[in-house]
C-alpha cells in the first residue's frame, strides 16, 4: 500500500509539473527585463550610466530600449542627460543611439539640444546628431539643419548648416547668459 501511495504521489508530482508549454530560451519574453542599468567605471568612478525602463537583448549585437536615459558624468558629477522614446546599444561598436523625441539635457552649460535621434560614441565620448537639432540656452535659439557634434561635456558645439534667432531686445540675452 505504501508503495503504490508513493507511486501515486510521483505521478502527480510529475504531472504537476508538467505544463502545456514547454520552456524554451528562444521565448520572446525570456529575453527582456525591465528597469535596467548598464554603466561603465573608470579609477571608481562611473562616466556614463544607461537606463531604460525594459531592454530586449534577443539580438546578439544589439539591445532595444524602450525609454532610454543616458547620463553623461565628469570627475564624479552628472553633466548631461540624453533622453529619448527608444534607442538601441551596439555592444561591438560601443555606440548608444536614442531617438523620438530625443534631448539632450546640459547640467552644468544650461543648454538644452532637441531633434530627431541623437547618438553616443562611448570611446570617443562623442554626442553627435545627423538631422535638425535645435539649441536652446536661455532665450536664444540656434538650428542646425545638417544636425550637430560635441562631446559629453557640451562646452564645444558644432552646429552643421546653423540659422540663429537672437532675443527681441538685449535685457533677454544679457538674462539667458545668467
Amino acid at each position: 500500500m505504501k508503495k503504490l501511495a508513493a507511486f501515486l504521489f510521483c505521478v502527480l508530482l510529475i504531472s504537476a509539473c508538467g505544463g502545456e508549454k514547454e520552456f524554451s530560451p528562444d521565448d520572446g519574453d525570456m529575453q527582456r527585463a525591465e528597469a535596467v542599468t548598464i554603466f561603465e567605471s573608470k579609477d571608481s568612478q562611473k562616466k556614463w550610466i544607461l537606463q531604460a525602463d525594459e531592454v530586449d537583448f534577443q539580438d546578439l549585437n544589439n539591445a532595444v530600449l524602450t525609454n532610454p536615459r543616458l547620463l553623461l558624468r565628469e570627475n564624479g558629477e552628472d553633466s548631461a542627460e540624453v533622453s529619448g522614446k527608444r534607442g538601441t546599444f551596439d555592444y561591438l561598436k560601443k555606440l548608444v543611439s536614442i531617438e523620438g523625441n530625443a534631448h539632450v539635457r546640459s547640467f552644468t552649460e544650461k543648454t538644452d539640444l532637441s531633434t530627431d535621434r541623437f547618438f553616443y560614441d562611448i570611446d570617443k565620448d562623442r554626442v553627435w546628431s545627423d538631422k535638425k537639432t535645435v539649441v536652446t540656452r536661455g532665450n536664444t535659439k540656434v538650428t542646425a539643419r545638417g544636425g550637430i557634434e560635441t562631446d559629453s561635456k557640451l562646452l564645444t558645439i558644432e552646429l552643421k548648416q546653423q540659422t540663429t534667432q537672437l532675443p527681441q531686445d538685449i535685457k533677454e540675452l544679457q538674462e539667458a547668459a545668467k
